[in-house]
């Protein structure tokens, strides 16, 4: 009677530890995110294809367009504006950032908006810093706190696979949620 009580009683806890095994488990998403390098605004974030510095970042409720003729177009959203200003320097070879995206505190992943062009679609030259901004379209209560995250790294002269396990930037951008009327950035020429 007793060695099957053990036995029932062994086969209880090892069930308890298959249940907490089980819901420790990463899931896909999480096991081949990218590995980040964290930073602030005006640190320098070194990861392996790049550095980048965020200069600045801010919200506005409408958008203005400057070309390097001096030609002003406005572009307005139904949330708001998040502008980031940044720098980057490829470390190797030629290089664009990859995938932006600003992640809200709920978790909530926007792009970089693709109504033109930002310095995340440009290439960078080894070597060679390049300043601009990356502008995003977010719902007025994503602001607050909303991280940048740059990832997958994209490689303009070789073919390399860069999404699973490759290297990625996040910067809280410290944002207090209040937009101004009006954000100006330069347009990048493409």
């Amino acid at each position: 009677m007793t060695n099957k009580l053990i036995a029932l009683a062994a086969s209880a806890v090892l069930l308890v530890a298959i249940g907490a095994a089980q819901r420790l488990q990463l899931d896909a998403d999480r096991v081949y995110q990218p590995l980040v390098s964290t930073g602030a605004i005006g640190q320098e974030v070194r990861t392996t294809p790049y550095t980048v510095r965020v200069e600045s970042a801010e919200s506005g409720r409408e958008l203005e367009l400057v070309d390097s003729s001096g030609h002003k177009e406005r572009r307005s959203t139904k949330g708001v504006w998040v502008v980031v200003r940044l720098s980057a320097t490829a470390t190797q070879e030629r290089v664009r950032l990859g995938d932006a995206e600003l992640r809200a505190p709920d978790g909530t992943e926007y792009g970089a908006t693709d109504r033109f062009f930002g310095i995340e679609s440009a290439d960078l030259e080894a070597g060679i810093p390049q300043r601009g901004a990356i502008a995003f379209e977010l719902p007025p209560d994503a602001v607050k706190g909303a991280v940048l995250r740059l990832t997958r790294a994209r490689y303009s002269t070789i073919h390399r696979l860069n999404g699973a396990l490759g290297p990625g930037v996040e910067v809280p951008l410290g944002l207090s949620g209040a937009a101004v009327p009006l954000v100006t950035i330069a347009k990048e020429n493409r």
